[in-house]
Order: structure tokens, then C-alpha cells, then sequence
């Protein structure tokens, strides 16, 4: 299954004529919804329930970053080469919509040749796109994240006395920006309603801007930024040069299954990409750290190199 997944100020569509002979039997009307997140699904070949409730779980973590409730499914058959055939498309997006039925659900007709128009928002999260597959259900279900929605957190404000006071009985009146501060990470919001100052500020200089052909949150760097990065990069390995630091570069892929790194790729799923190769499931890096210990597992160390200060200043890492 392939989704494009966009956050709009608004969408509206017209349904004009029937394409197939399967196309659902509906009153013709125009349809036009607000603030609302616009699935485009091509179902494909061997797309079962349990592609579709690992979609539908996919769409729902990413509507809660961005605090959205509101979802449209509206069928894409353009994504896809390998499209399913009609009637199992149109039952698992059904399902689709079954699953999602918590939400404020609405699905556009199926079958049919269709206007639309839509705004797509402006913030990092705004658009994304997805590939469900049956090998894809095994990893979003990893032990990190069936337990991360059990845990508990308990904020608390430490003093410059090294005491710990509850977050609730804590005296903000002479800490107004801690306030601010501790409100915002203890709401666990991350939604924006418009995009921060630094991104227009970015595109405004000429250092930096989004990606529209990566995944969200990937940037492309023009001449101004380059440069910018580049001295950054140079007083960076000086000063750690000084430190006496040491500089390796390591791969920007991993075995997921490695006996060293399993469990510790299964902490952080969320963050992952994942490539197969020839049966082989690897995971691009989100870290470098992991590389580094890798390598120095292979050194033959003695007292006389201690403390050993390995580092990587990594221009290629990747978090979801």
C-alpha cells in the first residue's frame, strides 16, 4: 500500500462520472472539508487487514504529532503500478475506514473520476508519504512501542540546590520563561500552527530549505548554508582535535538483526528507516555513537591509549 499523506487548511472535490463498472453507487455531490488530513491510498497486490490496521495505526500516530482528529481517505489508484484489483481495494479501504472510526472519518468515492482542490499547510509534518507492507506489520510492532504508550512521566523542576520539586507546586512567579518552558514539555504537544520564524528566515537568506522530494523534515542546503555548515564543521574538529578526539567515519547502515545493536534499534523504532536487501533487513542510522563502538571492539586497547576519545562528526543520519 502507498500513501500520501497532507495536512490541509482545506479540501474540496466533485465527483463527475464513473470510471470502472465497480465504481460505488453515490449521490454526485460536492464535498468540501477544513483543517483536515488527506490520505491519497493505492491499494495494492497482496494488501490484506493487517496492511490496512498497520496503515491506519501509521496515519494516527502522525495525526497525533500533528494534532489533527479530522481524516479523509481518498482513493489514489496513481501511486501504484501494482494496484490490487477493484473489489479487494475498495473492501480494504473500507476496512480502512472501519478502523479509524475514533476519528472524525470520511472516505471519497471509489471508482469515479474526480476534481479536487485542496491548501496543504505549511509546517515540516504537513506532507508525507508511506509503503505499507505485510514486512513493514512485523517492525511497527516491536516492544519498544507496545510499551511506550504505558509509560507514565512525572515532571519535576530541580533547583540550583540540587532538590527536586513537583512540577505542580513549584513557585513559577520569579521563572516566567521556565514556566513557559515546562508547560510546553509537559503537554507533549507538537503541533504548529504556523511555521517557526527560523524557517522563514532560512529561505529568506538563501541557507536552507525543506526537501518536497524527500521525506519530511529532509532539508537541501544552498551555497550560503553549505558555507555556513562547513566552518562550523572546521572550528568543530578543531576544538575537538585539541581535546585529543580522534575522527572516524562509519557506515550509514546497519544489519538490524546484529546481536550487538537488536536491542538497542528496538528502543528507538520510531525513528527508524528501514531497507531490505536480498533478505537482509538493515536500518539507516539515526546515530553514529553505535558505529564507534563497533569499531573499537576491534582495537586492541591498553592502558596507555586510555581514555580513548573516538568521534564522528556525522553528516548523514536519519530520523523519521
Amino acid at each position: 500500500m502507498r500513501i500520501l499523506q497532507l495536512h490541509c487548511d482545506n479540501i474540496e472535490y466533485n465527483p463527475i462520472k464513473k470510471e470502472i463498472s465497480a465504481a460505488e453507487d453515490i449521490d454526485p455531490k460536492p464535498k468540501r472539508f477544513e483543517e483536515i488530513v488527506v490520505a491519497f491510498v493505492a491499494v495494492e497486490e497482496d494488501d490484506d487487514k493487517i496492511v490496512a490496521a498497520n496503515a491506519i495505526l501509521q496515519i494516527k500516530d502522525s495525526m497525533k504529532k500533528i494534532g489533527c482528529q479530522k481524516l479523509l481517505l481518498y482513493p489514489y489508484a496513481h501511486l501504484s503500478s501494482t494496484l490490487a484489483s477493484p473489489n479487494t481495494a475498495l473492501s480494504i479501504l473500507k476496512e480502512m475506514e472501519s478502523l479509524a472510526s475514533d476519528l472524525e472519518i470520511y472516505r471519497a468515492p471509489f471508482g469515479w473520476t474526480k476534481s479536487y482542490k485542496l491548501q496543504v499547510k505549511g509546517h515540516p509534518l504537513a506532507e508525507n508519504s508511506k509503503v505499507i507492507t505485510k514486512e513493514s506489520v512485523e517492525d511497527s510492532s516491536s516492544t519498544a512501542l507496545k510499551t511506550e504508550s504505558k509509560i507514565k512521566s512525572f515532571w519535576h523542576i530541580m533547583t540550583t540546590d540540587g532538590k527536586m520539586h513537583d512540577i505542580g507546586s513549584f513557585n513559577f512567579s520569579k521563572h516566567k520563561n521556565l514556566e513557559v518552558l515546562a508547560k510546553y514539555e509537559a503537554a507533549k504537544k507538537r503541533s504548529v500552527d504556523e511555521p517557526p520564524p527560523h524557517v522563514r528566515l532560512m529561505k529568506k537568506m538563501a541557507i536552507a530549505d525543506y526537501e518536497p522530494a524527500s521525506d519530511s523534515g529532509n532539508m537541501r542546503f544552498y551555497p550560503n548554508g553549505r558555507l555556513i555548515k562547513s566552518l562550523i564543521e572546521h572550528y568543530v574538529n578543531e576544538k575537538v582535535h585539541e581535546y585529543g578526539g580522534l575522527e572516524v567515519e562509519t557506515p550509514i547502515m546497519y544489519d538490524s538483526h546484529h546481536p550487538s545493536l537488536e536491542s538497542y534499534f528496538n528502543r528507538f523504532p520510531a525513528r527508524q528507516y528501514n531497507i531490505n536487501s536480498e533478505g537482509k533487513h538493515l536500518i539507516l542510522r539515526f546515530a553514529a555513537c553505535f558505529g564507534q563502538f563497533l569499531m573499537a571492539t576491534d582495537f586492541q586497547l591498553s592502558y596507555k591509549t586510555m581514555p580513548l576519545k573516538l568521534y564522528e562528526l556525522t553528516r548523514y543520519s536519519f530520523r523519521r
